[in-house]
């Protein structure tokens, strides 16, 4: 997995810690979760995490147990597809899955935005032609 993508990932085996620690390394707040074979099981986030704390789970708790596994995912790297799902669901971030749930790339906010640039720069080039 190319290291793009790894900051972004945790294993179902990384304790609530590892993921917190995880998230302030590379300034996430959401983690796509997956097993050994690279297979997506579902993500976390933040938000999972402090209702899971604030319930009384422990620090030292796999990952897998707080886990959404039901989650939003693409099959394609698809930009004018993604924005309105992150525009709409407020996401950070969004797996790209094949038909096996294995994950093949991901879209970020960040891949949002310049594509949203990209889009604004070319209706200003048109426009001063």
């Amino acid at each position: 997995m190319a290291m793009s993508m790894s900051k972004y990932c945790v294993n179902e085996r990384y304790t609530i810690k590892e993921v917190l620690e995880q998230f302030e390394s590379y300034n996430n707040r959401v983690a796509i979760v997956t097993n050994d074979s690279n297979k997506v099981i579902g993500v976390v986030s933040q938000g999972d995490i402090l209702r899971a704390l604030s319930a009384g789970t422990g620090l030292f708790v796999p990952v897998k147990q707080i886990i959404q596994s039901s989650f939003l995912h693409l099959y394609e790297k698809d930009l004018p597809k993604a924005y309105p799902i992150f525009k709409k669901k407020k996401i950070r971030l969004l797996p790209v899955v094949d038909h096996n749930n294995e994950l093949i790339d991901l879209i970020t906010l960040e891949d949002i935005y310049d594509y949203l640039e990209s889009k604004m720069a070319g209706k200003t080039d048109a426009a001063m032609e």
